[in-house]
Parts: C-alpha cells; sequence; structure tokens
C-alpha cells in the first residue's frame, strides 16, 4: 500500500460520484473526510454498527459478509480499488446490516455520513448519481441470488470466470486469457455459495477437460469458447 500523501480534492473530482461539483464544494467535503489504514484481517465495521460515512476503497481489497452465530460466513461482494461502500445508508438511519473485512492491506476515503447528506440536499445531481450505483449494485445482488437459486454450481464458476473484466467478449477470444482471483479460493467459493471444497473440484474438472488450467490463484483459460458452453 502506497505511503504517498492522498490530494482529498483531486481524488473526489475524479470520482464519477462527485462530476461537476465545484472546487468550493469538493473542498468542503475534502476538509470533513479522513484517510485511513487498515491491516488485512481487520475489520472495518460490524452489521449492526452505525455507520459514519461513505467509504472509497482508494486502493487494497475488502469484502462484505455476513456472519452466522456458528461463526460460518458468507462473502457478499468482494471490492477493490475504486469501489465505495454504504451507500444505501446515506438515505436512512439504519445500520450496517453486514460486516467488512480486509482482504488486502487497504487505504480508505471516509467522507462523513453528514457531511454528504447536506451536500445530497442541495445538489439534486448528486444524489441522482448515488441512486444511480445503487441501483446498479442492487441489480448485481439480484442477478446473483438468481444464479444461486437457479443455476448450478458449475455454471456459477464458469459465468465468474468468463464476466471478469480480463477476459472480455468471449466471442472474440482467440488466444489463452488468465484470470488472477482477487483473493483467496475460499473467499472466491463462499462468494459463488459452493463449499471450497465443490469450488476447487469444479476447477480440477474444467482442468481435466482441457478447458483451463490452473496455478494457484491464476486460473488461464485454454479453450474460452469450450468454456461458454457451460455459460
Amino acid at each position: 500500500m502506497g505511503s504517498r500523501r492522498l490530494n482529498v480534492v483531486s481524488y473526489l473530482g475524479s470520482q464519477a460520484l462527485f462530476k461537476d461539483m465545484s472546487a468550493p464544494e469538493l473542498a468542503r467535503i475534502a476538509a470533513a473526510s479522513s484517510v485511513r489504514r487498515l491491516s488485512r484481517g481487520e475489520e472495518m465495521f460490524h452489521a449492526g454498527q452505525v455507520c459514519e460515512g461513505l467509504y472509497f476503497v482508494i486502493d487494497g481489497m475488502i469484502k462484505l459478509y455476513a456472519k452466522a452465530p456458528s461463526g460460518q460466513e458468507k462473502v457478499i461482494e468482494v471490492i477493490g480499488s475504486g469501489g465505495c461502500v454504504s451507500e444505501a445508508l446515506m438515505f436512512s438511519e439504519g445500520a450496517h446490516s453486514v460486516n467488512a473485512g480486509v482482504l488486502m492491506d487497504v487505504q480508505l476515503l471516509v467522507v462523513p455520513k453528514d457531511v454528504l447528506v447536506n451536500e445530497i440536499e442541495h445538489n439534486a445531481g448528486l444524489a441522482m448519481r448515488l441512486l444511480t450505483g445503487l441501483s446498479r449494485r442492487m441489480n448485481g445482488l439480484v442477478k446473483d441470488i438468481e444464479a444461486v437459486t437457479l443455476h448450478s454450481g458449475v455454471k456459477r464458476v464458469v459465468d465468474y470466470l468468463l464476466h471478469s473484466p480480463v477476459v472480455g467478449d468471449v466471442r472474440d477470444a482467440e488466444k489463452d486469457l488468465t484470470v488472477s482471483l482477487p483473493a483467496s479460493k475460499g473467499t472466491i467459493a463462499s462468494l459463488l455459495s459452493v463449499t471450497p471444497e465443490h469450488f476447487s473440484r469444479i476447477l480440477h474438472d474444467l482442468q481435466a477437460q482441457g478447458l483451463i488450467e490452473v496455478e494457484r490463484r491464476h486460473i488461464h483459460i485454454r479453450d474460452a469458447h469450450g468454456l461458454a458452453q457451460f455459460s
């Protein structure tokens, strides 16, 4: 994680959420915001905790997850650089419904909720952009629920590999491609709602068919067209 001092005003200005905001507006938000660094294994917040603001992931990686009384975890989302967390709670008084843990040393920019709410009240464009991002995330979660309830574990794994930004459109893939898992296989398995053992077995079977080659966290796609038949 870099140690270079962050120019908060410039960073905010580069985010789509704050598009078209004036320099004084950005400076006002920046003055109230804070940069926070957390190490792998630390917690950002817990379910039931009052939301303090909007979190921007400058670098590093976090996971949003639910935790059962037994200690079992279900990963809901993995968020890396450029992502943000807690948009929905900007419009309510509710507490966090999930936990957030650090997968990779992370640098965060925290914009206090009261500051952001005040800006929203005076900036309809900001409110609409926040709602657009929230809608996009909700649609993604609905698709995740659909995949878990209607699709097999194999299809979920294959869809995850083929929908990686690294792969793009498999119809245009004419050479070997590599997908690097952004987190441990156990974390990705939980994200896809399969057990770690099932996830490993699926990868092994796909490799046995010559469709992929597994090298730790790197999945080399040898036959994108063949793999797409599962999707």
